[in-house]
């Protein structure tokens, strides 16, 4: 093979119809099984060497081509009692779900939101997320996920770069939500209460919108009078039907200085996501129970652990805000036999119920009913998984801890690594109908096995787009291969992780941006420069820390250093606030004199001696 052949033959090999792709599948599986002889190329993408640990059946399988909404329809219109989510002390039917979302897809109607448009969603996990969520994919609109402790700032770019002609948003971030819905476009917001879904006598115990929160007459209403707003609006004729590629999700990338992108989903990014989930983890059974604790703001919440669930039957636990102290109770009162998190809480998992056990305060904690467990959002190190495994078997689980790599341009789920794929920075393998190569950042040009450079990825549960942001897009997909940024490498048909996009943060499994803090702190005054980079913590994986250089004639003192930590604190959300601050004479330079964040962590790690800030 010349590398001329090779080039035409990858190219060919890359325009297969769905059809042509599971034939050449089954003959690339057979190959590399040495149930056939013929070459090989050493190229992972071309040999897929990974297909080996796939059935036939698995390759066979269909990928789904229809709305978010029908897919959890055709598993659960027959099994309507079932239930769909449990919230404290409250449990929804897929019937009662199915109902809740239609009303809310008949208020959305009653707003004038229609086919395309787009609504901003600031909530946490709640029954009303996944109403709303739901109810306006219905008739045709897109759902723009934004963190609910986004600062004032975040949340108005994110409605404003969205397009947003409504806001959905949890009662804690109404004020800042009102602080600058006049510069934007929405027309209307309307404000849940966490009790809403919730019980008596437990509901009396969460404080009721009434009581805190005086909505102004026009612009604002309380989620229990929106619902009501449609009830008298027909859905006959505005059902929307499957149309290949069109928007339903936006998730954010991060970002306050119009940096920020917004990643566009399409129904065939979560539905084959869920497919190819199932074709790794067949241990899900109707009726199981999923602890869902990852926020519905990330694509790993959305998809993982909210579509995936309602697509099987399973019911979605709902934990808004989760009390790691209460783990043991919370497993216990719930019967969990699904976990889809990042190490922070297994981590806190192990540290509660460890000292709770010392302490002589618990016993036979059982987690036997525990049939499936997946870590992801940042990479498992020091012995975690070990540490993980060793848990689980003390307590009865007949399971081990499984792992992936993914990102919200591919709903967060890109390889799976089974129980036994163990290795140090070991990822796993490509979902079934993924593909995967690595290529040299520089050139482009695909590498060989081994060898370390950018991770593509393609298939069917890569992102549409960045909205409006065509040269990011062009710049990312490249030939239908979404470009990560991240490094790795492929070896015996397995994905290896190697580095971040960037110096990308990731702290208790949520994307911080260095950059995005940089410039925080360098509006104020006396600032002349920044760097952030990321710093160990035993909990939280990395939390950011700032290194400062002050302007020529001005000297640390207690007044500026509140004044950059109030300016964090107005401008970012929780997980980028900066857990330490250092201020130094300078920042070290590159040869290019570019701040040298390589440095940072360098002495960082070292815990080398370096010459802190004095006064000039």
């Amino acid at each position: 093979w010349g590398d001329k052949m090779l080039k035409e033959y990858e190219n060919k090999m890359e325009n297969l119809s769905e059809e042509e792709q599971i034939k050449r599948d089954l003959y690339l599986r057979d190959l590399n099984m040495g149930k056939i002889q013929g070459p090989l190329t050493n190229i992972p993408n071309i040999d897929k060497e990974w297909l080996k640990n796939y059935t036939e059946e698995q390759i066979k399988s269909n990928l789904v081509h229809c709305t978010m909404n029908e897919y959890i329809e055709k598993e659960n219109l027959s099994n309507l009692d079932d239930i769909a989510i449990s919230y404290f002390d409250k449990e929804i039917s897929y019937g009662e779900f199915f109902k809740l979302r239609d009303e809310c897809a008949k208020s959305f109607l009653k707003n004038g939101i229609k086919e395309g448009d787009k609504v901003t969603i600031c909530m946490p996990s709640t029954p009303e997320t996944l109403i709303t969520v739901y109810g306006l994919l219905k008739i045709g609109g897109v759902a723009n996920m934004v963190h609910p402790l986004s600062s004032q700032n975040q949340i108005k770019e994110f409605i404003n770069s969205s397009d947003s002609k409504m806001v959905i948003t949890i009662d804690s971030t109404y004020d800042k939500v009102k602080n600058i819905i006049d510069d934007t476009d929405a027309l209307k917001v309307v404000v849940v209460a966490p009790n809403n879904s919730m019980k008596f006598p437990l509901k009396q115990l969460y404080k009721l919108t009434d009581n805190y929160v005086k909505l102004p007459k026009t612009g604002y209403t309380k989620w229990d009078s929106f619902i009501k707003e449609g009830k008298d609006v027909s859905l006959k004729g505005k059902i929307v039907k499957y149309k290949k590629d069109r928007p339903t999700v936006m998730l954010q990338t991060g970002g306050t200085t119009g940096k920020s992108k917004s990643v566009v989903l399409t129904d065939d990014n979560f539905n084959n996501m869920v497919e190819q989930f199932k074709a790794n983890a067949s241990s899900f059974e109707r009726g199981d129970h999923m602890l869902t604790v990852m926020p519905p703001f990330h694509g790993f919440g959305l998809c993982s652990s909210i579509h995936l669930p309602l697509s099987l039957g399973v019911t979605a636990v709902l934990i808004p805000k989760i009390n790691i102290n209460e783990i043991d109770k919370l497993m216990k009162k719930n019967k969990i036999n699904h976990i889809v998190a990042v190490p922070t809480l297994f981590k806190g998992m192990m540290k509660v119920v460890n000292e709770k056990e010392k302490a002589g305060k618990l016993k036979d904690f059982d987690l036997s009913g525990l049939k499936h467990a997946v870590s992801g959002g940042t990479l498992a190190k020091n012995g975690f998984e070990t540490d993980v495994d060793n848990f689980f078997k003390k307590h009865g689980a007949k399971i081990k801890l499984t792992k992936g790599y993914g990102l919200s341009e591919a709903v967060a789920g890109v390889t799976y690594a089974t129980e036994e794929m163990k290795d140090d920075n070991n990822v796993g393998i490509p979902m079934v109908h993924t593909s995967m190569k690595i290529v040299d950042r520089e050139t482009k040009e695909t590498l060989p096995n081994g060898e370390i450079g950018e991770i593509c990825v393609k298939g069917s549960t890569v992102m549409k787009e960045y909205y409006n942001n065509q040269s990011a897009t062009d710049s990312t997909l490249i030939d239908g291969w979404l470009h990560t940024g991240d490094l790795g490498s492929i070896k015996n048909g397995q994905a290896y992780f190697s580095d971040r996009k960037g110096n990308m943060i990731i702290s208790s499994g949520v994307n911080v941006y260095p950059s995005e803090i940089e410039q925080v702190i360098e509006k104020h005054n006396a600032v002349a420069a920044c760097a952030v980079i990321g710093i160990y913590h035993a909990y939280k994986e990395e939390v950011p820390k700032a290194y400062i250089a002050l302007k020529p004639g001005y000297e640390i003192n207690d007044e500026i250093q509140e004044e950059i930590k109030e300016l964090c604190q107005k401008n970012l959300d929780r997980y980028s606030q900066p857990a330490s601050f250092e201020y130094r004479e300078e920042l070290p330079q590159t040869l290019l004199g570019k701040i040298s964040h390589n440095q940072l962590r360098n002495e960082n790690k070292t815990n080398e001696h370096v010459k802190v800030y004095k006064a000039r």
